[in-house]
């Protein structure tokens, strides 16, 4: 049986929101671990951005990366889900690049804190806001072709 064009552009859109569901997955399980690990050196990391009052941080460092952890397991490995986990997903992503904008606009030289807790690595820049912008374009297309 023929494919019609419209079969073929629906088939290229499934492929084109699984594979970015499956980076963005593997992103957000890689980015998670080390702070789930160390979660003190992690709340260091949140620290160093200056942006939270000092209440916020120790939770925030508990419950984030558990919150990336399933978000990352969720859109990457229950299509059902995906959806949601693209909303949060895109509601991170669109935060973690406000917070390195506005430290790069205040001149600050801090460790991101994305995929590693240690202050030595990861320091924010340029290409740490190109990768989030990537990134968050592939959490719309997941979100967005999603809901058909």
């Amino acid at each position: 049986m023929a494919v019609t064009a419209k079969g073929k552009v629906i088939q290229a859109g499934r492929r084109l929101q699984r594979s970015c569901a499956i980076v963005l997955g593997a992103v957000f399980i890689a980015a998670s671990i080390s702070k789930i690990l160390h979660p003190a050196a992690f709340a260091r990391a949140v620290f160093r951005y200056h942006l939270l009052p000092d209440l916020f941080i120790n939770p925030l460092a508990i419950y984030l990366p558990w919150l990336e952890l399933t978000c990352g397991v969720l859109i990457a490995f229950r299509s059902r889900w995906r959806p949601a986990a693209a909303l949060l997903i895109t509601g991170m992503l669109a935060v973690f690049t406000a917070a390195i904008a506005i430290n790069l606009v205040r001149g600050l030289d801090i460790s991101c804190g994305c995929f590693s807790v240690d202050p030595r690595h990861g320091r924010i820049g340029l290409l740490s806001i190109a990768r989030n912008l990537v990134l968050l374009l592939m959490s719309v297309t997941v979100y967005l072709t999603g809901r058909e």
